[in-house]
């Protein structure tokens, strides 16, 4: 299990912030999510939403952007990243959890050119679009790890490479503490 002091912790947060926010099982509404009812996890939550040309980034925290080294708001999801099918794996994560209506726990690594390894674990929820107002959305975390003895390195490069590693569809509280925890023990080795 997850302990407070364990950032993986902001999944689970997430987690039953957007689960409490289900009304008979329909997924919530961007209008349903009050930013404010998470502001301890805030730094570590990005939207997404998606258009016909792809999904954009409509929100991003200061703990991702400080990742990132850069605000993406408003800039297509990946852009920055190479190579175009990790983009399109991670974007796919997206596209399951508006199809199924379901969390989706990913596990991806990026590459620095210096060859440092930067792990990064997400929750992703879909978000039901509210009409004309916004189109669907994924609320998610995403935590990163830095490898090596180093407690912190630099953000990002543009274009850094990505390796897409798993993606687990998240059934209940219990299963994403598990695969959170098994990410954060495996992460810090």
């Amino acid at each position: 299990m997850s302990s407070a002091s364990d950032p993986s912790s902001y999944h689970g947060a997430l987690y039953k912030y957007w689960d409490g926010r289900r009304i008979a099982g329909s997924i919530p509404m961007r209008s349903d999510i009050e930013p404010l009812d998470i502001i301890r996890v805030l730094p570590f939550v990005g939207l997404a939403e998606r258009r016909d040309d792809g999904y954009f980034w409509r929100l991003i925290g200061t703990a991702i952007v400080e990742h990132f080294g850069k605000d993406h708001t408003g800039e297509p999801y990946g852009a920055h990243f190479w190579p175009p099918d990790f983009v399109t794996a991670t974007t796919a994560t997206f596209d399951e959890a508006l199809e199924r209506e379901a969390p989706f726990f990913d596990e991806f690594v990026y590459r620095s050119p210096a060859g440092t390894s930067h792990a990064v674990s997400r929750l992703v929820c879909p978000l039901k679009g509210d009409g004309a107002r916004s189109p669907p959305m994924v609320i998610q975390t995403r935590i990163h790890r830095y490898d090596g003895s180093a407690a912190r390195l630099p953000s990002l490069p543009d274009k850094a490479w990505g390796e897409f590693q798993d993606r687990r569809q998240i059934a209940s509280l219990e299963e994403l503490e598990t695969v959170a925890s098994e990410w954060w023990a495996k992460a810090a080795t």
